[in-house]
């Protein structure tokens, strides 16, 4: 069971003393912990009280607009007409309820020109600002070791046609961390792998020397159709552990470029492992087959392989 790290919203310790990530566990203070959460979009308003009643510990909060979503301050209309919530806001509600928090953005300025996924981070137009952002992120959330940011969401295509190898992999992403741990934030940081999240073999590959010298490195790994749909589930989980890679699951669901898939074999696997993982995704929608609730705030499990009530059992689990 995941233990408060603070219980107000004042900033507290630094997070070498709260949180930590050692060999292929994350820890707090002096204790391996799993933890069980899921993916949600409270940046867009709503509460999020309602989630411990599913006893989850972790969330990794969608941040679709980086340049006008606000850090501080009031709730503001961006230029395309939605309402975005400061972060600081959502981090202190999640804060008070204990769950550990995961700033990830999804996109530049919320339109689908510049979403994150499938883009290279060294060839995106708006690197240079998207910086600026990730540096003042880190500021904002150093003294907060409850508040772990991730540098990308599922960068590189799928398919690998954009000229993607593992050594571009390692200049991006050593090019994200450094921008973090240079404002002087020693949290814990999200790596995305690579295949729009999806192929761990860059980690496979580059992992464990990647973390050579750094503190407090999480990998992410998004556990859809090129996981789900294979008969290699266990092995895999198997050789990550082997290498003693530190891997949290940031994303899986039923749901994924039209295929619906059956995540039951993945979730027993990954937590008798006892590898971490998110759920994609918290919202009350049950014609979204990867809602994890209904309208009425219920597991979702319609048209979806029982999805909602499969991931709250195994949220339980964690009790």
């Amino acid at each position: 069971m995941l233990l408060v790290a603070c219980a107000s919203n004042a900033p507290g310790p630094s997070s070498s003393s709260i949180y930590s990530i050692k060999n292929e566990f994350i820890y707090y203070k002096e204790k391996p912990i799993q933890l069980i959460g899921a993916n949600a979009l409270h940046v867009f308003g709503g509460s999020s009280q309602d989630m411990s009643a599913w006893k989850l510990d972790i969330v990794r909060e969608f941040v679709g607009n980086v340049k006008e979503t606000p850090l501080t301050g009031s709730t503001i209309q961006d230029a395309n007409g939605a309402y975005l919530h400061p972060l600081q806001e959502i981090v202190n509600e999640h804060r008070a309820n204990g769950r550990i928090i995961i700033i990830c953005p999804f996109g530049w300025d919320g339109t689908a020109s510049t979403q994150f996924t499938g883009l290279s981070p060294s060839l995106a137009s708006f690197l240079p600002a998207y910086l600026n952002k990730l540096q003042q992120w880190a500021i904002q959330f150093k003294d907060q070791p409850d508040v772990w940011i991730e540098v990308w969401n599922e960068p590189y295509r799928y398919d690998r046609s954009d000229g993607y190898t593992d050594n571009i992999w390692t200049a991006d992403m050593n090019m994200l961390v450094s921008k973090i741990r240079d404002a002087g934030n020693q949290n814990v940081v999200l790596v995305p792998c690579a295949e729009q999240g999806q192929d761990e073999s860059v980690l496979v590959n580059r992992g464990v020397n990647f973390i050579a010298g750094k503190v407090n490195i999480l990998y992410d790994v998004h556990a859809y159709e090129k996981w789900l749909l294979t008969g290699t589930i266990g092995s895999r989980l198997s050789q990550l552990r082997k290498l003693h890679l530190p891997v949290f699951f940031g994303e899986l669901a039923p749901l994924n470029a039209g295929t619906l898939m059956n995540p039951k074999a993945f979730l027993g696997s990954a937590y008798a492992k006892g590898f971490s993982m998110a759920a994609w995704v918290w919202k009350h929608d049950a014609t979204d087959p990867d809602a994890l609730l209904d309208a009425a705030g219920q597991p979702n499990n319609s048209d979806n392989n029982q999805w909602g009530s499969l991931f709250k059992e195994v949220a339980g689990r964690n009790r």
